[in-house]
């Protein structure tokens, strides 16, 4: 895939698109840019951002201000202007389940039960009967059939962000996604998508079948269940593509890139903090120090005492 090359409407540069961008500013004057490539026809809708800049800054900086095994600069940072607003591709899958299943379901019920213990009152020492409540289990093998319609399933179509760390930034509210168009791209970074369709269903399927099996955990009935076994068809949709707003930052340290992800409708906080190696061997050293003082003033008030 190659560039695709832009010319600014108001300074008449040259700009060019990264391959998986169909949106951006340009890097001279900040005017906002759209890549005139097909690519940008298959968004179905488009979530703006609810969250804005500042606020998302505030979310990091109390965040990171509380990591205090981060390297100094990354907790101090105070720069919003940093945060990329990012539109990234997800795909939108509805689903039908049908399963069926068979489990050993535990019904409990409870008995009285008696039993003596030894007590010793101003000196002298009695047995005395008491009574408790015991919880028995009865297991029943039992089967049958479960169904499940799923809507609004999500699944990342960006490789930027893998499927794990995209499941986290959710939810994402689409009842807040506008129909696709132009303009409401314009002013942000946006992705085109780098996850075929095809995979996207195939991730999505394999998701659903999980949550396939919490929901017919939950339907079973009893009070426990084990040996649970459910075999279920997912019938998943062609998916559609949507837009979400996401807010990105990175951080530099010791040549390594790590990056902290906002939702740009909720303020969820995604993302590992890089840790500064040295603070932690030094509170390893000054654990094992404290240690070491403890057994020695453990050791010297032993010898006092003999």
């Amino acid at each position: 895939m190659t560039d695709t090359a832009r010319s600014c409407p108001n300074c008449g540069a040259a700009v060019t698109f990264a391959p998986d961008v169909i949106s951006d500013r340009c890097v001279f004057c900040e005017s906002a840019l759209i890549a005139g490539s097909a690519s940008t026809e298959h968004a179905d809708r488009v979530a703006p951002f609810l969250v804005d800049r500042n606020a998302a800054a505030e979310r990091l900086t109390a965040h990171l201000a509380g990591q205090w095994l981060a390297p100094k600069h990354v907790r101090e940072t105070r720069s919003p202007e940093k945060l990329k607003g990012v539109l990234v591709p997800f795909w939108v899958h509805d689903a039908v389940a049908r399963s069926r299943w068979d489990a050993m379901v535990g019904v409990h019920w409870y008995r009285t039960e008696t039993y003596w213990v030894t007590v010793t009152r101003d000196g002298k020492t009695t047995r005395e009967r008491r009574t408790r409540v015991v919880q028995e289990t009865e297991w029943f093998p039992t089967e049958g059939t479960h169904g499940a319609t799923y809507r609004n399933h999500l699944v990342s179509g960006s490789q930027g962000i893998p499927e794990g760390e995209a499941n986290a930034l959710e939810p994402f509210d689409l009842g807040g996604a506008l129909p696709y168009a132009p303009e409401l791209l314009a002013g942000w970074v946006a992705e085109s998508p780098t996850i075929p369709r095809a995979q996207a269903a195939s991730v999505a399927r394999t998701e659903l079948q999980g949550a396939e099996v919490n929901a017919v955990r939950a339907f079973l009935p009893g009070d426990v269940s084990r040996s649970v076994d459910v075999q279920s068809t997912i019938d998943v949709d062609p998916g559609r593509l949507v837009l979400l707003p996401v807010w990105v930052a990175t951080y530099q340290w010791e040549d390594e890139v790590h990056r902290l992800l906002v939702n740009g409708q909720t303020g969820e906080l995604v993302g590992a903090v890089p840790k500064a190696w040295a603070k932690i061997a030094l509170v390893v050293v000054a654990g094992l120090f404290a240690a070491a003082l403890l057994v020695a003033f453990i050791l010297a008030f032993a010898a006092a005492v003999q």
